[in-house]
């Protein structure tokens, strides 16, 4: 009895394993297997590859932290521009235009002298110049002047005059801004004019029928002579004396003759 209870229950087992494999799912025509190509799958980190890998976990990282905080990430197309913005930096653009042109010329004003001022300055260098060439007088010299008998000319402050003397003879006097009067010459004929050449005193003078020339230097005669010409002769000429005319270099004299002589000075 034990042996066919045991032999039915094998059997009731082999149905039961049978109707379980018969009950389980078969693989349709759909479903294929797909495969696997080189380069696909896992891959093993490497030397080779390791620089590789570790760009592909930051990516992967980025964009895991982009998806958990949409509001990091920066729109594409940059900041929206809206019409007031573009105002906005028109009117700055203008404004700092504006400040850098006073600027360059604030500084240009500052660098370039004022025409005004700058004539000014040179008129006061021009007369301090004037002033220290001029000697004690604070006046200036001029190369040549020419008075008549009764006039006066100029040097170094001094002045100098014709007066008759107790003898009765014309003479050079030279006056200083304090009033001292000195005789520096005197002359035998008559003066027909005074003049001055840098610091020579010369009297035209008419004397005997004609005239001559008398010279003095200041500062440097002790004693006055006559223009000479080249030759050391002292220049004469016919007549008397009726007009002089000074240059630079010549003094030009014209007689009752009618002749005129171009007498030089230096």
């Amino acid at each position: 009895m034990r042996g066919e209870k045991n032999e039915r229950g094998v059997r009731a087992a082999a149905r039961a394993a049978l109707g379980r494999r018969s009950s389980s799912p078969e693989a349709g025509n759909d479903e294929k297997i797909a495969t696997i190509h080189a380069g696909e799958g896992a891959r093993v980190t490497t030397r080779k590859n390791a620089s590789q890998a570790a760009r592909r976990a930051r990516s992967n990282a980025r964009k895991r932290y982009l998806e958990r905080h949409p509001e990091a990430k920066s729109p594409v197309d940059g900041p929206e521009r809206s019409g007031k913005n573009i105002v906005l930096l028109v009117v700055l653009a203008i404004v700092a235009l504006a400040l850098l042109f006073l600027i360059v010329r604030c500084v240009a004003v500052l660098v370039t002298p004022d025409p005004a001022e700058e004539a000014r300055q040179a008129a006061e260098q021009a007369q301090n110049e004037q002033n220290l060439s001029a000697g004690e007088g604070g006046r200036q010299d001029s190369e040549y002047e020419r008075a008549e008998t009764d006039g006066s000319v100029t040097y170094k402050g001094d002045s100098f005059t014709l007066q008759m003397q107790d003898d009765g003879l014309w003479g050079v006097v030279q006056t200083d801004p304090s009033g001292n009067a000195v005789v520096l010459f005197k002359i035998e004929g008559t003066p027909a004019a005074l003049a001055r050449r840098m610091s020579t005193i010369l009297v035209p003078e008419n004397r005997d029928g004609g005239w001559d020339i008398v010279c003095y230097v200041v500062d440097g005669h002790s004693q006055a002579g006559y223009i000479v010409d080249k030759d050391g002769a002292a220049v004469r000429g016919s007549g008397d004396i009726t007009s002089i005319k000074m240059g630079a270099t010549t003094m030009s004299v014209s007689d009752s003759t009618g002749a005129t002589t171009e007498v030089a000075l230096v």
